[in-house]
């Protein structure tokens, strides 16, 4: 199996899917249940999967001068969080996910939020 021309995140699957206004046997997707099921799911659901490539921007400081970089990381792990107003999804990333014969990647960063990580690589304005 090729990899995806594109990446993506659930919700620009989703919203990619919709625009195509397929036609099941009885009907429109929309009216499908295993279609409704989906979305539904995927709107609860994480934004982001395992294993899945995505866009971090990478800070440091030095000699006082703050820079930048966009990388690209693997999610590690997903697991839900709360604060008192919603519930979030919290994102482990990796620059090397684990394998057989390897502990998988020197750099991990935890507890980061959906909207801190990119699907596809940001422009030069950091755009989504």
């Amino acid at each position: 199996m090729s990899a995806p021309v594109k990446e993506w995140s659930t919700q620009t699957a989703i919203e990619q899917i919709k625009k195509c206004d397929f036609e099941c046997e009885g009907g429109p997707l929309a009216n499908n249940d295993a279609w409704r099921w989906i979305v539904t799911m995927a709107e609860r659901g994480p934004e982001f999967w395992p294993g899945q490539a995505v866009w971090y921007e990478v800070k440091a400081d030095v000699l006082g001068v703050e820079m930048r970089r966009w990388a690209q990381f693997k999610v590690l792990s997903v697991t839900a969080g709360s604060d008192a107003d919603r519930r979030y999804w919290v994102y482990t990333i990796t620059d090397a996910l684990p394998d057989a014969y390897y502990p998988g990647g020197k750099n991990t960063v935890q507890n980061l939020r959906a909207a801190s990580l990119r699907a596809t690589a940001p422009t030069e304005s950091g755009g989504r």
